[in-house]
């Protein structure tokens, strides 16, 4: 089976498929799980639902707003919309800012608030197994300080912790709506 070609294994697997229908039998596929993207802030692992997000781009020409928290960094316009930028290391009471020039931008698909967050870096989609679910994610909820009300359940994958960010449960808190 090593050796076939895309088109022979194709063809074999339609063909098993024919044989169980002619059984009664059905043949179908587990797709991999929840589509999730993963990022990185202040190198802690996260991740958030693919659907969460609308587009990751690079923080360019952002524009300041004066006296908001220091976690509101500013606005960016993408492709005619204005998005509020956060950077989720301040918001998360990080000691450091993530560096706008290096940072990438989750451009969020929740219309109502039009906000992007910023974080260090973008890893790209992350599918997670159920049987690398982090059973004890209460003992973790330290090292994400301002953000541990938003994490309610992580992973453990290729050598890291991954949590993940309920990105409605903070798009909705207080926390996040109180920007002076």
């Amino acid at each position: 089976m090593q050796n076939e070609s895309p088109f022979e294994l194709l063809s074999n697997m339609r063909q098993l498929a024919v044989d169980l229908a002619a059984q009664g039998l059905s043949y179908t596929i587990q797709s991999a799980g929840i589509k999730n993207i993963a990022y990185v802030v202040d190198d802690i692992h996260f991740y958030c639902e693919a659907s969460d997000v609308n587009e990751v781009s690079v923080c360019e020409n952002l524009m300041l707003v004066p006296q908001t928290k220091n976690w509101m960094r500013g606005l960016v316009n993408s492709k005619g919309v204005l998005y509020s930028v956060t950077d989720l290391a301040l918001l998360a009471g990080f000691e450091k800012p993530t560096p706008a020039n290096k940072g990438h931008l989750l451009l969020l698909t929740d219309e109502d608030s039009q906000c992007a967050f910023l974080v260090n870096r973008v890893i790209g989609f992350r599918y997670f197994d159920k049987s690398q679910k982090l059973q004890d994610i209460e003992s973790k909820q330290d090292q994400l300080n301002g953000l541990s009300s938003f994490v309610h359940e992580g992973f453990h994958a290729d050598g890291h912790d991954w949590f993940r960010l309920d990105v409605k449960r903070l798009l909705a808190s207080e926390q996040f709506r109180e920007i002076q």
